[in-house]
Protein backbone atom coordinates (compact mmCIF):
# COMPACT_ATOMS: atom_id res chain seq x y z
CA UNK A 1 0.00 0.00 0.00
CA UNK A 2 1.62 3.12 -1.14
CA UNK A 3 1.01 5.63 2.09
CA UNK A 4 0.13 9.34 1.41
CA UNK A 5 0.36 12.36 3.30
CA UNK A 6 -3.21 13.83 4.34
CA UNK A 7 -3.23 17.14 5.68
CA UNK A 8 -6.15 17.76 7.92
CA UNK A 9 -6.26 21.50 9.23
CA UNK A 10 -8.37 21.91 12.38
CA UNK A 11 -9.43 25.09 14.03
CA UNK A 12 -11.37 25.91 16.54
CA UNK A 13 -14.81 27.97 15.43
CA UNK A 14 -15.48 31.10 17.24
CA UNK A 15 -19.58 30.37 17.30
CA UNK A 16 -19.69 26.37 18.22
CA UNK A 17 -23.23 25.17 17.24
CA UNK A 18 -23.57 23.27 20.43
CA UNK A 19 -21.78 25.24 22.25
CA UNK A 20 -19.41 22.79 22.60
CA UNK A 21 -15.60 23.49 21.63
CA UNK A 22 -13.81 20.86 20.41
CA UNK A 23 -11.74 18.40 21.46
CA UNK A 24 -8.44 19.50 23.03
CA UNK A 25 -6.80 17.05 21.11
CA UNK A 26 -7.99 19.04 18.13
CA UNK A 27 -4.90 21.67 17.39
CA UNK A 28 -5.30 24.79 16.24
CA UNK A 29 -3.97 26.19 13.18
CA UNK A 30 -1.75 29.55 13.31
CA UNK A 31 -2.49 33.09 12.46
CA UNK A 32 -0.74 34.21 9.79
CA UNK A 33 -1.13 37.98 8.23
CA UNK A 34 -4.03 38.73 5.59
CA UNK A 35 -3.37 37.54 2.18
CA UNK A 36 -3.74 40.13 -0.47
CA UNK A 37 -7.47 41.05 -1.04
CA UNK A 38 -8.95 40.31 2.17
CA UNK A 39 -9.93 42.97 4.82
CA UNK A 40 -7.54 44.35 7.50
CA UNK A 41 -7.96 41.85 9.97
CA UNK A 42 -8.72 38.53 8.31
CA UNK A 43 -5.90 36.16 8.75
CA UNK A 44 -5.73 32.68 7.55
CA UNK A 45 -7.49 31.37 10.73
CA UNK A 46 -10.37 33.72 10.19
CA UNK A 47 -10.75 32.79 6.51
CA UNK A 48 -10.93 29.01 7.08
CA UNK A 49 -13.50 29.88 10.11
CA UNK A 50 -15.76 31.92 7.79
CA UNK A 51 -15.92 29.84 4.94
CA UNK A 52 -17.32 26.85 7.31
CA UNK A 53 -19.13 28.82 8.95
CA UNK A 54 -20.60 29.68 5.82
CA UNK A 55 -20.98 26.16 4.07
CA UNK A 56 -22.35 25.30 7.62
CA UNK A 57 -25.31 28.27 7.32
CA UNK A 58 -26.33 27.29 3.90
CA UNK A 59 -26.70 23.66 4.59
CA UNK A 60 -28.40 24.19 7.68
CA UNK A 61 -30.82 26.67 5.40
CA UNK A 62 -31.78 23.67 3.21
CA UNK A 63 -32.23 21.11 6.04
CA UNK A 64 -35.07 24.01 7.12
CA UNK A 65 -36.06 24.23 3.68
CA UNK A 66 -36.61 20.69 3.99
CA UNK A 67 -38.82 20.69 7.29
CA UNK A 68 -41.20 23.33 5.98
CA UNK A 69 -39.56 26.13 8.12
CA UNK A 70 -38.95 29.20 5.71
CA UNK A 71 -38.24 31.59 8.15
CA UNK A 72 -35.51 29.43 9.91
CA UNK A 73 -33.52 29.01 6.40
CA UNK A 74 -33.75 33.12 5.69
CA UNK A 75 -32.12 33.18 9.35
CA UNK A 76 -29.58 31.30 8.31
CA UNK A 77 -29.02 32.44 4.82
CA UNK A 78 -29.06 36.45 6.19
CA UNK A 79 -26.22 35.00 8.26
CA UNK A 80 -24.31 33.59 5.14
CA UNK A 81 -24.77 37.02 3.65
CA UNK A 82 -22.85 39.06 6.27
CA UNK A 83 -19.95 35.76 6.35
CA UNK A 84 -19.27 37.20 2.91
CA UNK A 85 -19.18 41.26 3.69
CA UNK A 86 -16.66 39.88 6.76
CA UNK A 87 -14.75 37.83 4.04
CA UNK A 88 -14.72 40.68 1.48
CA UNK A 89 -12.69 38.62 -1.39
CA UNK A 90 -12.49 35.14 -1.09
CA UNK A 91 -9.72 33.06 -2.11
CA UNK A 92 -9.92 28.98 -2.15
CA UNK A 93 -9.76 27.30 1.38
CA UNK A 94 -8.34 23.55 0.94
CA UNK A 95 -8.41 20.43 3.20
CA UNK A 96 -11.54 21.29 5.05
CA UNK A 97 -12.92 17.94 6.87
CA UNK A 98 -16.80 17.75 6.57
CA UNK A 99 -19.31 15.37 7.37
CA UNK A 100 -21.60 14.70 4.36
CA UNK A 101 -25.02 13.78 4.90
CA UNK A 102 -27.88 12.42 2.91
CA UNK A 103 -31.54 12.92 3.92
CA UNK A 104 -34.60 11.21 2.70
CA UNK A 105 -36.08 14.21 1.12
CA UNK A 106 -37.28 14.99 -2.38
CA UNK A 107 -34.47 16.47 -3.80
CA UNK A 108 -32.14 16.31 -6.67
CA UNK A 109 -28.71 17.34 -4.50
CA UNK A 110 -28.23 14.85 -2.27
CA UNK A 111 -25.03 15.79 -0.59
CA UNK A 112 -25.52 18.12 3.06
CA UNK A 113 -21.93 19.15 3.97
CA UNK A 114 -21.32 20.05 7.73
CA UNK A 115 -17.55 21.00 8.49
CA UNK A 116 -16.79 19.22 11.60
CA UNK A 117 -13.37 20.20 12.14
CA UNK A 118 -14.68 23.41 13.83
CA UNK A 119 -16.07 21.54 16.80
CA UNK A 120 -19.28 19.43 17.50
CA UNK A 121 -21.90 20.14 14.86
CA UNK A 122 -25.16 19.61 15.43
CA UNK A 123 -26.45 17.87 12.52
CA UNK A 124 -30.18 18.86 11.44
CA UNK A 125 -33.18 16.29 11.71
CA UNK A 126 -35.73 16.14 9.20
CA UNK A 127 -39.47 16.26 10.30
CA UNK A 128 -42.52 18.32 9.50
CA UNK A 129 -42.23 19.59 13.03
CA UNK A 130 -39.78 21.98 14.20
CA UNK A 131 -36.00 21.76 12.61
CA UNK A 132 -34.33 20.34 16.07
CA UNK A 133 -37.16 17.55 16.90
CA UNK A 134 -35.07 14.24 17.36
CA UNK A 135 -37.92 12.04 16.11
CA UNK A 136 -38.71 10.87 12.37
CA UNK A 137 -34.99 10.93 11.72
CA UNK A 138 -34.35 10.45 8.05
CA UNK A 139 -30.54 10.11 7.60
CA UNK A 140 -30.01 7.56 5.15
CA UNK A 141 -26.12 7.96 4.87
CA UNK A 142 -22.96 10.04 6.80
CA UNK A 143 -19.44 9.87 6.28
CA UNK A 144 -16.66 12.34 6.21
CA UNK A 145 -15.19 13.85 3.82
CA UNK A 146 -12.51 16.40 2.73
CA UNK A 147 -13.63 19.23 0.75
CA UNK A 148 -12.07 22.65 -0.93
CA UNK A 149 -14.10 25.71 -1.07
CA UNK A 150 -13.44 28.48 -3.55
CA UNK A 151 -16.49 30.93 -3.18
CA UNK A 152 -17.21 33.76 -5.57
CA UNK A 153 -19.05 36.50 -3.43
CA UNK A 154 -21.08 38.15 -6.77
CA UNK A 155 -22.42 34.53 -7.46
CA UNK A 156 -23.12 33.45 -3.89
CA UNK A 157 -25.17 36.96 -3.34
CA UNK A 158 -26.98 36.24 -6.39
CA UNK A 159 -27.63 32.63 -5.37
CA UNK A 160 -28.37 34.05 -1.74
CA UNK A 161 -30.36 36.65 -2.66
CA UNK A 162 -32.97 34.25 -5.66
CA UNK A 163 -33.17 31.84 -2.55
CA UNK A 164 -34.21 34.54 -0.44
CA UNK A 165 -36.60 35.80 -2.83
CA UNK A 166 -38.57 32.31 -3.09
CA UNK A 167 -39.13 31.64 0.24
CA UNK A 168 -40.48 34.85 0.33
CA UNK A 169 -43.01 33.67 -2.54
CA UNK A 170 -43.12 30.30 -0.88
CA UNK A 171 -41.15 28.45 -3.37
CA UNK A 172 -39.08 26.59 -1.21
CA UNK A 173 -38.45 23.67 -3.50
CA UNK A 174 -36.88 26.35 -6.00
CA UNK A 175 -34.84 27.73 -3.00
CA UNK A 176 -33.31 24.61 -2.11
CA UNK A 177 -32.23 24.37 -5.65
CA UNK A 178 -30.61 27.74 -5.18
CA UNK A 179 -28.83 26.51 -2.08
CA UNK A 180 -27.80 23.65 -3.56
CA UNK A 181 -26.36 24.77 -6.92
CA UNK A 182 -24.17 27.49 -4.89
CA UNK A 183 -22.51 24.01 -3.14
CA UNK A 184 -22.10 22.60 -6.40
CA UNK A 185 -20.55 25.82 -7.60
CA UNK A 186 -17.85 26.38 -5.05
CA UNK A 187 -17.47 22.61 -2.78
CA UNK A 188 -14.95 20.39 -4.43
CA UNK A 189 -14.56 16.54 -2.72
CA UNK A 190 -11.20 15.43 -2.52
CA UNK A 191 -11.68 11.49 -4.04
CA UNK A 192 -8.36 10.60 -3.51
CA UNK A 193 -8.93 7.69 -0.72
CA UNK A 194 -7.45 8.02 2.36
CA UNK A 195 -5.66 6.00 4.69
CA UNK A 196 -8.10 3.70 6.53
CA UNK A 197 -6.84 4.42 9.44
CA UNK A 198 -7.38 8.04 8.85
CA UNK A 199 -10.94 7.30 7.19
CA UNK A 200 -11.57 5.04 10.31
CA UNK A 201 -10.78 7.89 12.79
CA UNK A 202 -12.57 10.46 11.29
CA UNK A 203 -15.95 8.59 10.79
CA UNK A 204 -15.45 7.36 15.08
CA UNK A 205 -15.11 11.22 15.39
CA UNK A 206 -18.35 12.40 13.08
CA UNK A 207 -20.39 9.48 15.24
CA UNK A 208 -19.89 11.26 18.51
CA UNK A 209 -20.87 14.55 16.85
CA UNK A 210 -24.16 12.35 15.91
CA UNK A 211 -24.31 11.07 19.58
CA UNK A 212 -24.30 14.47 21.09
CA UNK A 213 -27.31 15.94 18.61
CA UNK A 214 -29.07 13.07 19.68
CA UNK A 215 -28.84 11.96 16.46
CA UNK A 216 -28.59 7.57 16.30
CA UNK A 217 -29.70 7.21 13.26
CA UNK A 218 -26.71 9.10 11.87
CA UNK A 219 -24.03 7.47 14.21
CA UNK A 220 -24.98 4.30 12.75
CA UNK A 221 -24.14 5.36 9.16
CA UNK A 222 -20.79 6.81 10.57
CA UNK A 223 -19.74 3.77 12.47
CA UNK A 224 -20.88 1.93 9.44
CA UNK A 225 -17.89 3.95 7.48
CA UNK A 226 -15.56 3.47 10.07
CA UNK A 227 -16.21 0.34 10.31
CA UNK A 228 -15.43 -0.59 6.70
CA UNK A 229 -12.46 1.45 7.04
CA UNK A 230 -11.38 -1.19 9.78
CA UNK A 231 -12.52 -3.83 7.69
CA UNK A 232 -9.78 -2.69 4.73
CA UNK A 233 -7.23 -2.46 8.04
CA UNK A 234 -7.22 -6.06 8.50
CA UNK A 235 -6.59 -7.06 4.93
CA UNK A 236 -3.75 -4.56 4.75
CA UNK A 237 -0.12 -5.48 5.67
CA UNK A 238 0.46 -1.90 6.73
CA UNK A 239 -1.78 -2.35 10.10
CA UNK A 240 -0.42 -5.95 10.99
CA UNK A 241 0.86 -5.38 14.18
CA UNK A 242 -2.32 -4.28 15.55
CA UNK A 243 -4.41 -7.04 13.43
CA UNK A 244 -5.32 -8.21 17.16
CA UNK A 245 -6.60 -5.15 18.20
CA UNK A 246 -8.37 -3.76 15.16
CA UNK A 247 -10.33 -7.14 15.69
CA UNK A 248 -11.04 -6.73 18.90
CA UNK A 249 -12.52 -3.19 17.68
CA UNK A 250 -14.42 -4.17 15.23
CA UNK A 251 -16.61 -6.73 17.54
CA UNK A 252 -16.79 -4.17 19.84
CA UNK A 253 -18.04 -1.50 16.99
CA UNK A 254 -21.02 -4.32 16.51
CA UNK A 255 -22.37 -4.31 19.96
CA UNK A 256 -22.25 -0.57 19.74
CA UNK A 257 -24.45 -0.78 16.33
CA UNK A 258 -26.42 -2.35 18.84
CA UNK A 259 -26.60 -0.03 21.60
CA UNK A 260 -27.22 2.73 19.34
CA UNK A 261 -30.35 1.12 17.40
CA UNK A 262 -31.91 1.23 21.45
CA UNK A 263 -31.94 5.05 21.41
CA UNK A 264 -31.27 4.95 25.00
CA UNK A 265 -29.51 7.81 25.97
CA UNK A 266 -28.66 6.22 29.62
CA UNK A 267 -26.57 4.02 27.62
CA UNK A 268 -24.84 6.75 25.66
CA UNK A 269 -22.45 8.44 27.99
CA UNK A 270 -20.82 4.59 28.08
CA UNK A 271 -20.72 4.85 23.94
CA UNK A 272 -19.12 8.37 23.91
CA UNK A 273 -16.17 7.01 26.67
CA UNK A 274 -15.80 4.01 24.37
CA UNK A 275 -15.60 5.99 20.96
CA UNK A 276 -13.57 8.58 22.15
CA UNK A 277 -10.84 5.72 23.58
CA UNK A 278 -10.68 4.13 20.01
CA UNK A 279 -10.55 7.68 18.52
CA UNK A 280 -7.42 8.54 20.36
CA UNK A 281 -6.16 4.79 19.08
CA UNK A 282 -6.44 5.25 15.63
CA UNK A 283 -5.06 8.45 15.91
CA UNK A 284 -1.76 7.61 17.44
CA UNK A 285 -1.65 4.94 14.67
CA UNK A 286 -2.18 7.53 12.02
CA UNK A 287 0.47 9.34 13.33
CA UNK A 288 2.87 6.95 12.99
CA UNK A 289 1.87 5.99 9.15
Amino acid sequence: MKARTLLITTILSAVTILGVDACSSHSNTTAHAAPVGYPSGVNSTDKQNIAENFIGNINYARVALASYNGDRAERHIVEARNLITRMGNPAPVAHIESGRVVYDYDTDYKYHYFPIASGQVEVKKMSHGPIWARDKLAVTDAEVVYISIDLNSDKALKRLNDAEADIKSGDLKSADRQLAKLIDEMVTVDETTPLPVVKARDNIWLTRDFIAAGNYSGARYALKHADDALNEMQKDDTYETHYGEIANMRGEVKHLQNVIAKKDPTLMHKANVKLNSWWLELKGWSNNQ
